[in-house]
């Protein structure tokens, strides 16, 4: 009817702009330019044919009054001539069958003719849907819809219902819902009372209909009365209050018309224009009030409360919907279509207490509706009492004074422009929050500064024009400066953990009214009440025991080194610390400084083993979870509570009221006792027990003594230390104690006798609250042999006292049933320790299950075991791998893809879904490894390990960058922080293979439950359930794309591991030579190269691959290109560049024809007839060096590009497209290729037919009318000989074709000199382009200067400088010869003469030009004197210059940590603390001193800083010198390369320019992982690195660049929570490289910093590493040792001299200058006593901190040496 239609502009479209416009294309064309079944969707009534719409228009009548089309109706058609007999409807009706959801045939499958001959259907029915079937007006699938519809209303008939809101209501429904009592019911059923009767009862009508909502508006000065929306038009009401009114008669039932008194749902509203279709969408979300609203996560309807509760609705809309259903009848219950009484709705969820109430007393947040008379914020049935009843209709309509109406009328401003003038209007606020920052009026009007009523006059105000924006700025400042005066209530404390009101102090009576008084009057500061003694005892606490003091050296020492030293008992210092946790913080007895738990196990205060008992005991401080209420409680109510040991409890409220007072966990602070007694957080009882102290209350030991004390009494016996005031614990030298010699000695039956008299209470476990003897408890299985032994025998000698042996018994009982308990109902699973009630919440198992494990009757391991639960813990299993088809060898998806039988893309994707479903998997050996253990065992390389690292965090989790929380992959991907394609293909390997996977606990979950959990939707699963539109997985055999579910049925399950592994056929492969690689036949025949017949003939064998291939040799290999010159006087042929070389053609031309020879396949050599990759070219000479990287970009058109956004490979029309490469050199490469045979693709290597390019995205219609109408932008070619510029296929056909090769050369003829009144060179170009940061994408100088990224003056500048160059050559009458350069664009011209008489430009410049050497668009710029460098020799066509445009530079954040403003160097190698070697990190790693990643990742930082460090010299060395020089192995290059990138920069494949580590994450060229570490190591050592600037870049200043954002630059100097990568060589736990930078030394002289390690762990553990790795044999370590004696053992010291030698090591904090400790090596000259250096090394081994233990009497002989 004329063409596609144009919503925007409202318009039809002609059809190439259409096309343009994305509003159609050639494919949908094509398909309706073709009529088949699937288009004629218009039915014919005369002949009963389906045609097209414009078939059917030819067949209609022009009607000769109107001119309108009319179709012609047949008398049969009128008459209805059937489309089926009676006898085929009946065998139709028989066969098509329906599942009926209800009724009689609930459940069954019955045939429609079952059903329309049931009591359901009258014999009128039947016959109807029979006759219209007959006639074809409806389908099999309309009856089914019919019938299904009949049936439900039959069966609803059969029921009591009544008129609900929008369905029936049963009458058993209103009995439930308390709506109808049982009386009314049974008189309903026994016929006594009808529907209709009891409707209309007042009780039932109220919740059937409800009562009425304000239906309109009387405008009081002439007594009409309009609709809402009425009033709106005529200007009487704000767009606002109609639309809250309009939106709660939708929320509550109908929209009403007050006029004619109807009543409608919204659609029938909005077609009755009782309402206008602007408000249309947002009245049908308010009608989802009444209809319920869908819930995302299980498509269940949810009522308004529940939508409200859940986020689906802003909080505002969902309170004034609720006020308004609650005043006019109740809430609606949208499942059942009624309303609903109160305690109902309360059950049902559909509201609860604490928002009825919350309503039921009107404030700012319920106050919803505007009464536009009294011009004030109402509750609905506020406003409803305002209302008058109309006595015609009975509704409620709401009065309109002339005051009202003259007040809307005289406002200037409507409420939205008020709204956005404030949100423009900026205010420097001088006090208060917001002091000294600018914000706008909006901002501030909206903050707890202004009240409603105050926002609401000032905005009424300025829209009457009383005042203006200057007046409402100064009264907001007032009112601010007013409000900051009474700040002073507000005033707070510093507490333990949180900020302390005053207030909450005056009421725990710590201050007094006095003192409250004068801090509110500002005559004392909190800083002055904080400093007295009785406040600062109560939020602070006074010192408790910080560490020990050892007498005899005087050494202070923390309790944790204590312990470690053996100078106290495990158990001594455990409630020791314990009792610092529970009073307030771990104390560094040495630094002096304060710990909260977590901070104290980071620092190495306290060892990690410890880190869970002081987490618990410092619960005392911030509160314990009580389990029933979710509310915070304190030790005393969780000791009462059975939550906490009674012992435990006694021994922190002991060591609590000892330091200060009782501590109140909820205000942070300690308490007075009365105030504690009060709070419940204590008790008289309790406080006498602990002022008496028996032996129940002596938790604490004294060392010294033997005794036990109580914590007090403990205290008592310390000293203050001096210097800093704490209370430290003097240890003096165990001698032999009287105390010990004074113990009675007991024989065994002694011993016996006193353990059967003594009873002791079970606290704990299956015996709990029992009593036993002492004997009989060390007889039973609840103390270990062993330690019966022993206690036995410490008894029996009286080193244990019995009170002390009671405390010993009890405290193994209590370790013994946590250890059971913890055994028994938690799980160590792969990642973290699962417990069963994390399982049970989850619905992993089931309350059965959960109730046996609790009782004991099943252990977790039983539990896991069932194949129901395994199934959910570690997946029905992901594809393992492959297997050879006819060898039936299994292999590992990584060595399958080594081995090139799968190709990378399927390598990777399986590889991704293994990581993504919880385990690389190493199907040979049948082990589930995590990806870093699959790493370090070689199952996967190292080359993917952030790939799959970023892949298994499907399973770990994401952090949220927003709330640093974990978050599942599905959230990652609602929130863009992964794309959307990777997400579902990893989304769908995890549904695959057992479900959604929990990234807290890392185990699969139910369905139901990712839903709750918001790890999934249903829309997402109809996705990927089957047929899933998801198919991401391409099956190696058939290349089909899958999805996951659908490749893993094609696998086979190994008998012995149970293994899922893909069958890989042995088949064989007919293959086609491309451009680059192989073509399948497959693939041919996709691309409509070959066609079907001819690839069966080549399967049978009856052609030849070679036979084929001459008939497709154009879309292979294309026809050939200008492949050289012809010089036609001397009949010499020569390749381009040798052409060039000889003078024969200008460097232009020659590089614009070896472009297009690179861009159509291969550079040739017309003499060899080669055909060469440029590469190879260049290393043949075929092609000079200086063409190399030009010609390599070239070459992408046939290889491909990279997508720096998506990674992938597009082609050179797509990399055109997304401006990678300049449109006119697009143009002119993709001109060439369609010229040489067609586009290529370089995904399949070969050239296509244009309608495949067309499909495929690799061209389009639009560039191919550019190409087919040649215009100067598309002639890219010049043709030497007449000087003019030609389209490639233009210069071709002026080509001859070599007899002897068949190649394409360029005829050159011999030039004349020709007298010509004026002859022109050819056209050269300048192009200023325009770079944006933020995308990449290339524009012009107009369109940067229009979206704004350069201001006028830049434009007006670069404007100027593109330019568009000619030279015309004037003969003038006289026979004078001038060269005019002239810029067609400008019109300015510059004589050749002249500019050497003036000295512009001297002979040889102008020689340079004639000659070549010197473009056209060079030599202009010395003409006119611009030299500031736009040159180009890339083409003649043209030259570009690129200005990247920088944004704002973001703000920077302050952080506590400073950042390094000095450049220090990375970790430059090992110090082997075995031998006192430094060696380097590739010799560590021979060796076994550090694992393989751990080397890697030093080897990185050390090549991201500089280079590869040699430890002898100090030499920085690239990676490939290192190699050389033994520095790193050969197998290490390839991993760190990457790393050297980010020192050298990363090459921009577009402007060749180079990028630093942090633009390259940036764009995404660089994986997170990788990116991350590269920058924090810069970071740490001096400075972000900038390949362009010799000195490292400060934050700041990366910041103000753009170069980093702002979270990047947080994240950096976050040093606390970078990532631990890295196993110390000491330790062996897992550090950041932070914490090795801290741990390591300095080195004196060479200035190198060394890292300790050892081959045993100094935490007592054995290194995991200390195998032998692929990279070493067992004797290595031996081996490499003697090797490097002379090398890099002679480089850590040389100890020969006569006086010793002597080493120093000094600890120092980090600086900005350097972290960790310093080493010195000083180099003597004479041996060294043997004595001496026993004790020196004892001596240095206690400095550094080694094991006591090392044996140093391995050092004997008379002279020993150290080389």
């Amino acid at each position: 009817t004329g063409g596609i239609i144009d919503p925007v502009d409202s318009h039809r479209l002609p059809l190439e702009i259409a096309y343009k416009r994305n509003y159609f294309d050639e494919e949908m064309n094509e398909v309706l330019s073709d009529p088949t079944d699937d288009t004629k969707g218009f039915f014919d009534p005369n002949t009963q044919e389906n045609l097209t719409y414009l078939q059917l228009m030819e067949r209609c009548v022009t009607d000769p009054e109107t001119g309108l089309c009319l179709l012609p109706l047949a008398d049969k058609a009128v008459k209805g001539e059937l489309a089926y007999t009676d006898a085929e409807a009946k065998d139709i009706f028989k066969k098509a069958t329906v599942s009926v959801p209800f009724g009689k045939f609930k459940g069954k499958t019955v045939t429609i003719w079952e059903i329309i001959n049931s009591e359901y259907f009258t014999e009128d029915q039947r016959r109807d849907l029979i006759r219209q079937y007959k006639t074809g007006k409806i389908t099999v699938e309309k009856i089914i819809k019919i019938i299904i519809t009949v049936v439900d209303e039959n069966e609803k008939k059969k029921q009591l219902c009544f008129d609900g809101l929008r369905a029936p209501v049963p009458a058993a429904e209103l009995v439930e819902s308390k709506i109808l009592d049982n009386d009314l019911y049974n008189e309903l059923h026994q016929g006594k009372k009808t529907v209709k009767e009891v409707s209309e009862i007042e009780s039932v009508k109220k919740y059937l209909k409800g009562t009425t909502a304000i239906a309109g508006v009387l405008v009081e000065p002439t007594g009409e009365k309009l609709s809402f929306y009425d009033a709106l038009k005529k200007n009487m009401l704000k767009s606002e209050v109609a639309y809250n009114l309009l939106e709660a008669q939708a929320g509550t039932g109908y929209i009403i018309d007050p006029v004619k008194n109807e009543n409608f749902p919204v659609e029938e509203a909005v077609k009755a224009s009782v309402v206008g279709p602007e408000f249309h969408e947002k009245l049908l979300s308010a009608e989802k009030a009444v209809t319920g609203y869908k819930d995302p996560y299980t498509g269940n309807t949810i009522s308004l409360f529940q939508a409200l509760k859940r986020g689906l609705i802003p909080n505002e809309n969902g309170i004034r919907l609720l006020d308004a259903q609650l005043a006019t009848g109740g809430i609606i219950d949208p499942v059942n279509s009624h309303r609903v009484p109160l305690d109902v709705a309360y059950k049902r969820g559909y509201l609860d207490e604490e928002t009825n109430k919350s309503l039921a007393n009107p404030t700012d947040e319920t106050q919803r509706f505007y009464d536009p008379n009294t011009q004030e914020n109402l509750t609905y049935s506020q406003l409803q009492k305002k209302c008058k009843l109309d006595k015609k209709t009975g509704l409620y309509i709401l009065p309109l004074s002339e005051q009202a109406i003259r007040s809307q009328q005289e406002e200037i401003y409507t409420d939205s422009q008020a709204k956005d003038v404030f949100k423009k209007a900026t205010v420097e606020v001088p006090s208060g929050s917001f002091k000294g920052k600018t914000i706008t009026i909006w901002e501030l009007i909206n903050s707890e500064y202004f009240t409603e009523e105050q926002k609401r006059e000032l905005l009424k105000q300025y829209k009457t024009g009383k005042v203006t924006i200057e007046k409402i700025i100064k009264i907001m400042i007032t009112i601010i400066e007013e409000t900051e005066t009474k700040k002073q209530e507000r005033l707070t404390f510093s507490g333990l953990r949180a900020p302390v009101p005053a207030t909450e102090l005056l009421e725990s009576s710590i201050i007094s009214k006095t003192q409250y008084d004068q801090l509110k009057e500002g005559s004392k500061s909190v800083k002055e009440i904080s400093e007295t003694d009785s406040v600062k005892r109560y939020l602070q606490g006074s010192d408790c025991i910080a560490g020990v003091l050892i007498e005899d050296t005087k050494e202070k020492m923390n309790i944790y080194h204590a312990m470690k030293k053996n100078l106290l008992r495990p158990g001594t210092a455990l409630v020791l610390l314990e009792a610092q946790a529970a009073t307030g913080f771990i104390i560094d007895a040495v630094k002096n400084q304060r710990l909260y738990v977590n901070e104290a196990v980071k620092t190495g205060i306290v060892g990690p083993e410890l880190h869970e008992k002081l987490l618990s005991a410092e619960k005392a401080v911030t509160g314990y979870k009580d389990p029933y209420s979710g509310k915070t409680i304190s030790v005393f109510e969780a000791m009462k509570k059975g939550l906490i040991l009674k012992d435990h409890g006694i021994r922190i409220l002991e060591a609590q009221v000892a330091t200060g007072g009782i501590i109140d966990p909820v205000h942070s602070h300690r308490v007075p006792v009365d105030i504690a007694y009060k709070r419940g957080y204590f008790d008289e009882e309790l406080n006498k027990n602990l002022s008496d102290p028996g032996d129940d209350t002596k938790g604490f030991f004294d060392p010294n003594t033997q005794e036990n004390l109580t914590y007090l009494q403990l205290k008592s016996r310390c000293i203050k230390d001096p210097e800093t005031g704490l209370y430290l614990l003097p240890l003096s030298k165990q001698a032999k104690p009287a105390a010990v010699e004074a113990a009675p000695k007991y024989s065994e039956e002694e011993a016996k006798k006193v353990f059967e008299e003594t009873k002791i209470d079970i606290p704990m476990g299956t015996m709990a609250g029992s009593s036993m003897s002492m004997w009989e408890l060390m007889q039973s299985d609840l103390i270990p042999p062993e330690e019966r032994e022993r206690l036995m025998k410490e008894f029996r000698s009286g080193q244990l006292s019995k009170e002390r042996m009671i405390i010993i018994i009890i405290e193994i009982i209590e370790k013994t049933e946590i250890v059971r308990q913890h055994d028994l109902n938690s799980y160590d699973f792969v990642r973290r320790r699962i417990t069963a009630e994390e399982l049970y919440e989850s619905k992993v198992i089931t309350l059965e299950i959960y109730n046996m494990l609790k009782q004991g009757t099943k252990t977790i391991q039983e539990v896991i075991r069932m194949e129901t639960i395994w199934k959910y813990m570690y997946g029905t299993g992901c594809i393992a791998g492959i297997q050879n088809s006819t060898t039936k060898e299994i292999i590992s998806l990584y060595q399958a893809l080594k081995r090139g039988l799968i190709s990378p893309e399927v390598a990777h994707a399986l590889l991704d879904a293994q990581a993504a479903t919880g385990f690389i998997i190493d199907p040979v050996k049948n082990e589930m490894l995590t990806v870093d253990e699959a790493v370090r065992k070689g199952v996967v390389g190292p080359e993917i390990h952030d790939r799959l690292l970023s892949a298994e965090r499907a399973v770990t989790g994401y952090r949220d960058p927003y709330s640093e929380q974990m978050i599942s992959l599905f959230q990652a991907m609602k929130k863009d922080l992964i794309p959307s394609e990777q997400a579902l293909k990893l989304l769908d390997a995890q549904l695959a293979t057992g479900g959604i996977i929990d990234p807290r606990f890392g185990f699969h979950l139910p369905l139901e439950i990712a839903y709750q959990r918001g790890y999934l939707n249903r829309e997402t699963y109809d996705r990927l359930s089957e047929p899933s539109e998801i198919r991401s997985y391409i099956d190696p055999n058939t290349d089909e794309k899958l999805s996951y579910l659908q490749l893993l049925k094609r696998c086979r399950q190994d008998e012995n591991s149970r293994l899922y592994l893909l069958p890989l056929a042995d088949k064989r492969k007919l293959t086609f030579k491309g451009l680059r690689k192989q073509i399948t036949v497959e693939e041919l025949v996709r691309s409509q190269v070959m066609d079907e017949i001819t690839a069966q003939r080549l399967q049978q064998g009856l052609t030849s691959i070679e036979e084929v291939s001459r008939n497709i040799q154009k879309f292979l290999e294309g026809t050939s290109c200008i492949a050289g010159v012809y010089v036609e006087a001397s009949k010499e042929r020569f390749s381009v560049y040798q052409a060039m070389k000889r003078g024969f053609i200008r460097p232009g031309t020659a590089f614009e024809l070896l472009e297009a020879q690179a861009a159509t396949g291969y550079v040739i050599d017309p003499i060899k007839c080669l055909k060469l990759a440029v590469e190879d070219a260049v290393r043949m000479g075929i092609v000079g060096s200086e063409f190399k990287d030009k010609l390599l970009s070239a070459e992408r058109a046939v290889t491909g590009y990279r997508d720096p956004y998506s990674g992938k490979m597009i082609s050179l029309f797509q990399a055109m497209k997304k401006g990678l490469i300049l449109k006119d050199h697009g143009i002119r490469l993709l001109e060439a290729q369609i010229a040489t045979g067609g586009i290529i693709d370089p995904e399949e290597s070969h050239r296509l037919p244009v309608e495949i390019a067309y499909k495929r995205g690799l061209f389009d219609e639009e560039m191919n009318e550019i190409l087919s109408d040649p215009s100067d932008d598309t002639k890219g070619f010049f043709d030497p000989n007449t000087e003019e510029n030609l389209t490639y296929l233009q210069l071709m056909e002026r080509c001859i074709t070599d007899p002897d090769t068949g190649l394409c050369l360029l005829p050159l003829k011999e030039k004349k000199r020709e007298r010509k009144t004026s002859s022109k060179s050819s056209v050269r170009k300048r192009r200023v382009v325009i770079v944006d940061p933020e995308t990449g994408k290339e524009m012009s100088v107009y369109e940067a200067y229009r979206k704004g990224l350069i201001d006028q003056q830049t434009y007006t500048e670069l404007s100027e400088q593109e330019c568009e160059w000619e030279e015309v050559t004037i003969s003038s009458s006289d026979g004078v010869v001038k060269s005019i350069i002239t810029d067609r664009r400008s019109g300015r011209q510059y004589d050749i003469d002249d500019a050497i008489a003036k000295g512009l430009i001297d002979q040889s410049a102008l020689d340079q030009y004639r000659a070549g050497t010197l473009s056209i668009t060079e030599f202009a710029d010395m003409l006119s004197g611009n030299m500031s460098g736009f040159r180009s020799r890339s083409s003649s066509v043209g030259s570009s210059s690129s200005y990247p445009v920088s944004p704002a530079a973001a703000k920077t954040q302050l952080s506590s940590w400073s950042d390094p403003n000095e450049e220090t160097g990375p970790i430059a190698g090992i110090l082997d603390t075995d031998t006192l070697e430094k060696v380097s990190i590739t010799e560590a790693m021979h060796r076994n001193l550090v694992d393989n990643i751990t080397g890697q990742r030093l080897l990185e930082a050390q090549a991201c800083t500089g280079g590869i460090i040699d430890i002898n010299t100090g030499q920085k060395f690239s990676v490939a010198d290192a190699m050389n020089k033994g520095l790193v192995d050969k197998i290490m290059v390839d991993r760190i390369n990457l790393a050297q990138k980010a020192y050298n920069g990363f090459e921009d494949p577009r402007t060749k320019t180079k990028m630093s580590a942090a633009q390259a994450l940036k764009k995404g060229w660089l994986y997170y992982e990788a990116g991350q570490r590269f920058l924090e190591v810069q970071y740490l050592t001096g400075g972000l690195i900038e390949p362009d600037l010799p000195n490292r870049v400060n934050l700041d200043e990366a910041l103000r660049k753009g170069t980093i954002d702002a979270r990047t630059a947080q994240k950096l100097r976050d040093v606390n929570t970078y990532s631990k990568y890295l196993t110390c060589p000491k330790t062996k736990l897992k550090i950041s490289y932070k914490e090795a930078i801290d741990k390591s030394m300095i080195e004196d002289g060479s200035g190198l910093r060394l890292l300790e390690a050892s081959s045993t762990s100094s935490k007592g553990y054995y290194s995991p590493y200390n195998v032998s790795g692929s990279g070493s044999t067992s004797g290595s370590r031996s081996g490499s040792r003697t090797g490097s004696r002379s090398g890099s053992r002679r480089g850590s010291f040389d100890a020969t001299g006569s006086s010793g030698f002597s080493m120093n090591f000094s600890s120092s904090s980090y600086s900005s200058s350097s972290y960790g400790r310093r080493y010195t090596a000083t180099a003597q000259d004479s041996t060294v006593d043997p004595a001496e250096l026993v004790v020196t090394l004892a001596s240095l081994s206690r400095c550094c901190g080694w094991e006591a233990s090392r044996d140093f009497l391995a050092l004997q002989g008379p002279h020993p040496t150290v080389a």
